[in-house]
């Protein structure tokens, strides 16, 4: 038996103590150059069992690929908050971030829970920072995070050291002293003399890898080498003395970061890569197997070494690896990684047949600079023996709003698909261009219908490369916003819509079903007649609920509110808006939930009560929100509002001609009426009459040939004045007139609700024991916690909600909780 043990592991007490310091604070960070012992030290510290550890490689520069793996980290813990963290996507805005926040604070984490990222240098994203920075600053006092990187890790490190949120440990923490040097080498087995130690102390600056390199050489020689390279003593200490199978092996492997056996299988396509597995973790400390994640992973000293060697490897041998790495991606259906490596084996016709396979579902906008660069390496024969994977790419281009890029694909997709021979095969294949054509129509019915038909025509069935889970209505929470484009054709965009979604649903298997319906509700309820605007909405909903289509059915909810808010139903409203937000929940349609603060907002316009819009509503960041660029002047109505009700009059009037630009883009006429109606008020509000008439004749001139009055009803206490100037003008005296008599009932309806609502909303009329119940229900309480805590009975607590509940003008708990938190934020 050998005397040497080059695995013994010696953890310098310094480094000891330091992880100790993990527990006292949400956040460590552990910053050193690469083979320090960075990873090796958190995994010996955290390894005794006592905390349960959440741990992710970064593995490359992705972003999207790093939150999908810091979302699964949750999975055991919280399934639904891995969900749902995943969902959401990358937090790079203060939207998600407080959303993500908001998901991650309410994980109950057992004593001690760790979070490591290792690696987190290779992804140099200030928007990941940030997140980290806010989730230290308000995470659960179970929670620590800790943070290792070969580079400096953000910008406020050194302010949240200070503040106590964070403990930063150096590479000084790492490097061996001269002592430590002969304690570590007689540890395994060997003894140095006092100048032996000087000398490998001079040489290694206390580097725990060269220290490791140089103790192997010693084994072997019997004397100490101080002139090589690193890379020199990994080549003569390691890679020398493995026989030449198992050197072929480490070339297949060193392409992964992080692998499994069945990985390992994969690229080595022998059967013994379990048993070569095996030798190398009993012989070479440079590679590690995680029981916990059954994954191994080769230092980076290593792996640097052998990536050096495989890239002095013939181009045959490389992509060999890399195909092979490709096929095992495939199987797991990694489409992302699968196209990488077919793309670094220079494999473009498996390239796009994955991207066929995955339907481009996988690619998003995180992916478009590595997308495009594949489509124009590819060389043209592949692209034309692949016209579906042109197809899927022409369609990510007009998404990625990639104009010059699209038309020119554009050409070449139409060129390819016409040399086609199988006229089967090119007639479904220009079917699916002509369904694609449908989104460059968009707003416009008539165009947009007569695509739906040639792309059905063609088609003969549903388009097999269209994903009906997205949203048809772009997150707007109105069908008749998107559409109506044209003044005294309103009633005719309806009927053409209604005409035309049926062939539109035949090609998507249903994408937007019961659209159509919401849009003819929308007509009556802006023209005044609720009853068949509440008819159609179920009509809506009914067959939204039946095809999946969560949009279109917070579209239909969403007008349910506003027909609740005209009867002078608030209590109806707010239960619609809590169906609305537990709809978007349930779903884990994160998607949904701008749209959702939108609906929300209009109730607060209707009551008054701007301060509750969503702050980046309140803040116009329409461009930090999951909006797309079709719902932007929606938006506007409701941002707009906010700045009518807060005064901001100078503001709202500087910045109308955007909102009009917007507006004009498809166009959204209703985002012009709204507008001059805001601005109408605005040079009201600052005496300048002749403005104002001005600006809501202008909103008038576009509205009144489809008689939609809603909009100047639901802002009448603003502009009764100036409608009784405008109404002696006689022009529109008719429409005025509809205005004036529907707001008499309206206006009635909202100062009841607002007095309930001001009522309400105060909790001065509840006792204190009923605000200590209250209190605890919002906090997530049930009834028999309740109870428990405050030493009553059950029934107490009971009746005491039912109270509560009278007085407030509520029905849920979940209502009540906001209300007291609300209060509490006052």
């Amino acid at each position: 038996m050998s005397r040497y043990n080059p695995a013994a592991l010696y953890l310098r007490k310094p480094i000891h103590q330091a992880m100790s310091k993990i527990w006292d604070y949400p956040l460590m960070i552990i910053e050193a150059p690469m083979g320090y012992g960075k990873t090796t030290a958190v995994r010996e510290y955290l390894k005794d069992g006592k905390a349960i550890v959440l741990w992710e490689t970064v593995v490359d520069d992705s972003v999207s690929g790093f939150w999908n793996g810091f979302s699964r980290l949750f999975e055991k813990i919280d399934p639904h908050c891995a969900a749902s963290l995943r969902e959401q996507g990358v937090p790079n805005n203060s939207i998600f971030r407080e959303e993500a926040l908001e998901l991650i604070t309410k994980v109950v984490f057992p004593d001690r829970t760790v979070v490591v990222i290792d690696d987190y240098h290779l992804l140099s994203c200030d928007k990941v920072d940030k997140f980290i920075e806010l989730l230290v600053k308000s995470v659960h006092p179970n929670l620590h995070i800790v943070i290792l990187s070969r580079a400096h890790v953000g910008e406020n490190v050194t302010e949240l050291a200070l503040k106590g949120c964070c403990y930063v440990i150096d590479k000084n923490y790492f490097e061996f002293t001269k002592d430590e040097i002969i304690e570590y080498y007689k540890l395994c087995g060997i003894r140095l003399k006092q100048q032996e130690a000087t000398a490998l102390y001079a040489y290694t600056e206390g580097w725990v890898s060269a220290l490791y390199l140089c103790m192997l050489s010693f084994m072997q020689e019997g004397q100490v080498e101080c002139q090589a390279t690193l890379h020199e003593l990994i080549e003569k200490a390691v890679y020398r003395n493995c026989p030449s199978e198992v050197k072929e092996f480490l070339l297949r492997i060193c392409i992964f970061d992080i692998f499994s056996a069945k990985q390992a299988k994969a690229v080595w396509q022998k059967d013994n890569a379990d048993v070569l597995l095996s030798q190398l973790i009993v012989k070479n400390a440079f590679i590690k197997y995680d029981q916990a994640s059954k994954t191994y992973q080769i230092h980076n000293v290593f792996t640097s070494y052998l990536r050096e060697l495989l890239d002095k490897q013939g181009p045959k041998e490389q992509r060999a690896v890399f195909a092979a790495a490709g096929e095992w991606y495939i199987s797991v259906r990694d489409y992302m990684n699968a196209m990488d490596s077919f793309y670094k084996a220079a494999d473009f016709d498996k390239l796009l047949t994955v991207f066929e396979l995955d339907r481009g579902e996988s690619v998003n906008n995180n992916h478009r600079e590595v997308l495009i660069r594949y489509f124009t390496e590819c060389p043209v024969e592949y692209k034309r023996q692949h016209p579906i994977a042109g197809l899927i790419y022409v369609r990510k281009l007009s998404l990625f709003n990639e104009k010059e890029l699209f038309a020119a694909q554009y050409k070449e997709i139409v060129e390819d698909i016409g040399s086609i021979q199988d006229e089967e095969t090119k007639s479904r294949l220009m079917g699916e261009l002509e369904f694609f054509n449908i989104f460059t129509k968009f707003n416009d019915i008539s165009a947009m219908a007569e695509q739906a038909i040639k792309a059905n025509q063609l088609l003969k069935g549903p388009s097999q490369l269209f994903d009906n889970n997205s949203s048809w209505n772009f997150g707007a929470p109105s069908i008749l916003y998107l559409f109506y484009r044209q003044s005294g054709e309103l009633k005719k965009e309806v009927c053409q819509i209604i005409e035309a979604m049926p062939y539109y649903c035949q090609i998507t298997a249903g994408h937007g079903a019961g659209g159509e319906y919401v849009m003819q509700a929308e007509w009556y309820y802006y023209c005044g007649d609720f009853d068949n605007a509440e008819i159609n909405s179920h009509k809506a909903i009914y067959i939204a609920r039946y095809h999946q289509q969560v949009g279109i059915k917070i579209c239909a909810m969403f007008l349910q509110i506003r027909l609740a808010l005209v009867r002078g139903n608030l209590a109806s409203a707010l239960d619609i808006m809590q169906e609305i937000r537990a709809e978007v929940k349930q779903r884990g349609k994160h998607m949904y939930v701008d749209m959702a603060d939108l609906c929300e907002g209009v109730i607060h316009s209707c009551l008054k009560q701007e301060n509750k819009f969503s702050a980046w509503i309140l803040q116009g960041h329409f461009q930090e929100s999951r909006l797309h660029y079709p719902c932007y002047a929606f938006f506007n109505i409701i941002y707009g509002k906010g700045l009518l009700l807060r005064g901001e009059y100078l503001k709202l009037i500087g910045i109308a001609p955007q909102f009009i630009n917007i507006a004009s883009v498809f166009p959204n006429l209703l985002g012009h009426v709204y507008t001059y109606i805001y601005v109408a008020v605005a040079h009201y509000r600052l005496k300048h009459d002749q403005e104002a008439q001005l600006s809501l004749k202008q909103a008038i001139d576009i509205a009144a040939p489809d008689q939609l009055i809603m909009p100047f009803v639901e802002n009448g206490e603003y502009i009764s004045s100036i409608l009784i100037a405008l109404e002696k003008d006689g022009q529109y005296a008719e429409f005025i007139g509809s205005v004036r008599k529907l707001y008499t009932v309206f206006s009635k309806r909202v100062e009841d609700m607002r007095a309930n609502m001001e009522q309400s909303s105060g909790i001065s009329n509840l006792t204190a024991r009923e605000r200590q119940i209250a209190e605890l229900v919002a906090q997530g309480l049930s009834n028999y916690s309740v109870a428990e805590k405050l030493n009553i009975a059950e029934v107490t607590v009971k009746k005491a909600l039912q109270n509560i509940y009278g007085k407030l003008g509520i029905n849920s708990r979940t209502v009540l909780a906001k209300i007291m938190i609300e209060q509490m934020m006052e």
